[in-house]
């Protein structure tokens, strides 16, 4: 009797798609975490006003439309705001000095999820006019406690 035949072979498929498929998000979920404690590692936790651990980035003007989305960390401080993209790793700080507006968007770079997305304006290294959007899980919080944190 073989014991790799056709029927066999069948049934390995959904067992190795299932291997496969557990390796792959066990590896994102790591790079997720390591990425993410990476920017909370830089901070103080006291200097620390709010964190997500996953939003959706949508890009920044500068860089141009052809740019690609990514997930990543978004962090706030008194001093500024920080994403850090997880893959390719990328990080923007954005002094809140620098930030000029902070509103709500349906689509960002020709881009959208039928949701809306928390677009920052802000005066970026160079000094020129910049912008970059996100899609949070907790839109209305993140808007409110930059603009609070833009008044102080």
């Amino acid at each position: 009797m073989q014991f790799f035949n056709q029927k066999t072979f069948i049934l390995l498929i959904p067992v190795l798609l299932a291997v496969l498929y557990f390796i792959i998000s066990r590896t994102i979920s790591a790079v997720k975490r390591k990425r993410a404690e990476e920017l909370f590692a830089n901070y103080h936790k006291d200097r620390i006003i709010y964190f997500s651990k996953e939003v959706n980035f949508f890009g920044q003007k500068s860089e141009g439309r052809t740019q690609l989305r990514g997930n990543g960390s978004l962090l706030l401080t008194p001093d500024e705001l920080h994403f850090l993209k997880w893959v390719p790793k990328k990080n923007i700080v954005i002094p809140l000095d620098n930030i000029e507006k902070v509103e709500r968007v349906n689509s960002f770079l020709g881009k959208s999820k039928n949701r809306e997305l928390l677009k920052v304006e802000f005066s970026n290294q160079q000094g020129e006019k910049d912008s970059a959007a996100w899609l949070l899980d907790n839109m209305h919080a993140w808007e409110q406690v930059i603009k609070d944190n833009l008044e102080e």
